[in-house]
């Protein structure tokens, strides 16, 4: 969960192994938690808009380093870090 604190706009993280939420800053993006999981959709990264302003992350169990990696660089695109 350390990765995803370093993401523009994600204000907290929390969850019990694979299974995580991000709390998002949705005011200060303009967006429902919704519609970044339709961003990040398009983008190549599923996620689930589970509240107004979280995302749940559930990846496969067998998710390798580098698919974390790839996720983290794409919701920070997505949240407008890059």
């Amino acid at each position: 969960m350390g990765k995803l604190l370093t993401v523009p706009h994600v204000l907290d993280a929390r969850g019990l192994g694979l299974l995580i939420a991000a709390e998002i800053d949705t005011a200060a993006i303009g967006k429902s938690a919704g519609e970044i999981a339709l961003s990040c959709l398009e983008a190549g990264l599923v996620v689930n808009g589970v509240t107004a302003s979280a995302l749940r992350l559930a990846p496969p169990l067998n998710v390798s380093h580098e698919h974390i990696d790839e996720a983290i660089q794409i919701l920070t695109n997505v949240l407008g870090g890059e």
